[in-house]
């Protein structure tokens, strides 16, 4: 016994919810292509390159990964006023470690200075009370009070000396960081925005390396990278 075609499906086409012959249901890839975004079955998934790097620690045209405090040490000397090219994570907090050591150490004397200052100070308004009208000189600081001024100005032209030293190769390595995290480096200005710059910069500055920042490298260095 025959059945009569059911009116409600066209002659030549499946049923509701079944893919026509030869294609993938919805949703699905056809037979023997992977699915959008995955790499066929078999096949590894295509993953970018990682950017270039020095091989070299003497190679000053390419990041150097994976630096040590020594080799960041002498790279961030030599690029005094590099402003091109780019700097890796490790080479840039090796470089801040570097600066914050250098800073401090006027910085503790400074500190010393005015403790002993604040501690003369009082001494020597607890002895006037005690002597005066013996025709005790207080203008004369004594050996102690000499002393602590000398402590206290060496302090602050050691840091002055300081800062003005380490100023420009800070920003190079900066402006280099941000380009190896793929940004330019003019985005190191952001600092001067208030209470937010500084933290918008330092996640910045965290961020890992990426391939696009070699858009940055001078010619010559992406000719050489070939």
């Amino acid at each position: 016994m025959t059945y009569p075609p059911n009116p409600q499906v066209p002659s030549g086409q499946p049923p509701y919810g079944q893919a026509p012959y030869g294609q993938a249901p919805y949703g699905q890839a056809p037979y023997g292509q992977a699915p959008h975004g995955q790499a066929p079955h078999g096949q590894p998934q295509w993953v970018a390159p990682p950017p270039r790097g020095a091989s070299s620690p003497d190679d000053l045209t390419l990041p150097l990964y994976g630096a040590t405090f020594r080799q960041a040490t002498k790279r961030f000397f030599k690029q005094y006023a590099n402003f091109s090219g780019r700097a890796s994570l490790s080479e840039y907090w090796w470089s801040s470690l570097l600066t914050t050591l250098l800073m401090l150490v006027p910085t503790l004397l400074i500190t010393v200075g005015a403790i002993m200052t604040a501690v003369s100070a009082a001494a020597a308004a607890a002895e006037e009370r005690d002597l005066s009208g013996s025709g005790y000189d207080f203008a004369d600081p004594g050996p102690m009070g000499f002393g602590v001024r000398v402590l206290l100005i060496a302090g602050v032209v050691l840091l002055l000396v300081a800062w003005v030293a380490l100023i420009v190769p800070s920003l190079a390595i900066a402006w280099r960081r941000l380009h190896d995290a793929g940004f330019p480096g003019p985005y190191y200005f952001l600092t001067l925005v208030p209470s937010v710059g500084s933290i918008i910069v330092l996640v910045l500055m965290l961020l890992p390396s990426k391939p696009e920042g070699q858009r940055f490298d001078r010619p010559s260095q992406v000719s050489s990278g070939r």
